[in-house]
């Protein structure tokens, strides 16, 4: 097994978008590799996710709970998000962002303005910006977003999943 390089005085932050912390609170996405490369990310990163995220897992449980006809699987499911966000909220790796401000208002009202319609993706990278942080998101528009356009404040950089894998290899 590779040995994950040793923590270092300065990380880059990077912001967790929702889809990455759906398989905490009992919602699986289906990523390459989640499994066993999520768990070492805290190695290469400083970990954020902004309390916004929390709040639209739980919108993606309730909809998914919605299609459920199973009641016991429904309560399973529930409480699998209860724990998912005590143990989020728990964990030295992760750290929270503040919920809002004046300036990541002002930087996704400005998302709204170049068709980013979606608040929570408005606020997350908002959020992103805000810190400098490094944004990981699957949303090809955030992404095009970054490459494209000048905005205010745009986060340290934007990546998906793939750029993952490339930096924290898989075991073969």
């Amino acid at each position: 097994m590779k040995k994950p390089r040793e923590r270092k005085g300065s990380m880059d932050k990077l912001l967790l978008d929702t889809t990455y912390l759906l398989p905490l609170v009992g919602i699986d996405i289906g990523l390459k590799h989640y499994s066993e490369i999520f768990p070492k990310l805290h190695y290469y990163y400083e970990l954020y996710y902004t309390p916004l995220s929390i709040i639209e897992a739980k919108w993606i449980v309730i909809k998914t709970i919605k299609r459920l006809k199973d009641k016991s699987l429904k309560q399973r499911l529930l409480k699998e998000y209860r724990n998912g966000v005590d143990l989020l909220q728990a964990s030295n790796y992760y750290k929270s962002t503040v919920i809002t401000n004046g300036l990541i208002e002002e930087i996704a009202d400005e998302l709204l303005d170049k068709g980013i319609k979606d608040y929570f993706d408005r606020m997350i990278y908002a959020t992103a910006a805000y810190y400098n942080a490094v944004l990981l998101t699957e949303d090809e528009a955030l992404r095009k977003l970054y490459n494209k356009r000048k905005t205010i404040l745009k986060p340290n950089r934007v990546i998906d999943w793939n750029t993952i894998i490339s930096i924290i290899k898989p075991e073969q």
